[in-house]
């Protein structure tokens, strides 16, 4: 049953998040992003698979039965492991990260006013005024956990144009509607 295997996979995942996991990653940090990406993924598999497997299986004999509460159970279970990869994932919309998503959306909004491009792209003269705007106001915002604010640079020429800076040479740009981090380092 390939279906039992990728639900046994995302439990050890999840469990290894739990165990070895930081509590408090950087925000794109590759390993809660990408787990949450392989969760989807995952369960997609998972859905297709037991939508086949009931179809193509209507006979209820005990091995079918068996198979069928085993794959619910790994898939149930692996919802509750990776809970808390998602719960970090789903709070950039919310509290804190919701006002720096509300700062972002603002912003970007503003930077890309200064494009004549459809695609909202900056040319470099239309960067270099928007940059000049940008260092006439900086911005910044402050999280409750962190000792200092973070910055936010206006460093791309295609959206989103935005970096948040988070100090110590962590940096990340982020999706200003979906929040989903699209580069870190």
């Amino acid at each position: 049953m390939p279906s039992v295997g990728i639900a046994a996979v995302l439990n050890v995942l999840g469990i290894c998040e739990i165990l070895w996991g930081d509590p408090h990653p950087f925000p794109g940090a590759p390993p809660v992003d990408l787990l949450t990406e392989v969760a989807v993924c995952g369960w997609l598999v998972l859905l297709m698979g037991h939508g086949f497997f009931f179809v193509a299986r209507k006979e209820s004999d005990q091995i079918v039965r068996f198979w069928r509460w085993v794959t619910l159970s790994l898939t149930l279970l692996s919802f509750l492991t990776l809970s808390p990869a998602f719960t970090q994932v789903a709070g950039r919309h919310w509290g804190e990260w919701g006002r720096l998503k509300a700062l972002l959306q603002d912003n970007e909004a503003r930077v890309r006013a200064f494009s004549s491009r459809a695609d909202g792209a900056l040319s470099e003269e239309e960067y270099a005024r928007a940059k000049a705007w940008w260092l006439q106001q900086p911005a910044t915002f402050r999280f409750e956990t962190e000792p200092e604010p973070v910055r936010i640079h206006l460093r791309r020429t295609a959206p989103p144009f935005l970096v948040v800076d988070f100090g110590q040479g962590q940096n990340a740009v982020f999706d200003p509607v979906t929040m989903r981090c699209i580069y870190s380092d």
